[in-house]
């Protein structure tokens, strides 16, 4: 799944990718990209971060650092 994101990232253009990273440094989530399911917090209880996250339908996961990572490569 990981492949997943890198293909959507290198087909969105930069602002689109950065603004739904926003989306959830911010804990207000838009729908996953993939499958419009809602995405939850990967790490909850005492290890809650807002960097992590999965969808609760398709189980994708979101690693922002890394996306951003990758965004800033390009």
């Amino acid at each position: 799944m990981e492949k997943e994101i890198i293909n959507w990232i290198e087909k969105n253009d930069r602002d689109e990718v950065v603004r739904f990273l926003k989306s959830l440094w911010n804990e207000k989530p838009q729908p996953c990209p993939f499958c419009g399911g809602e995405l939850d917090f990967l790490h909850k209880k005492a290890k809650k971060s807002n960097c992590d996250w999965i969808c609760t339908v398709c189980k994708q996961k979101y690693d922002t650092i890394e996306m951003l990572k990758r965004i800033n490569d390009e």
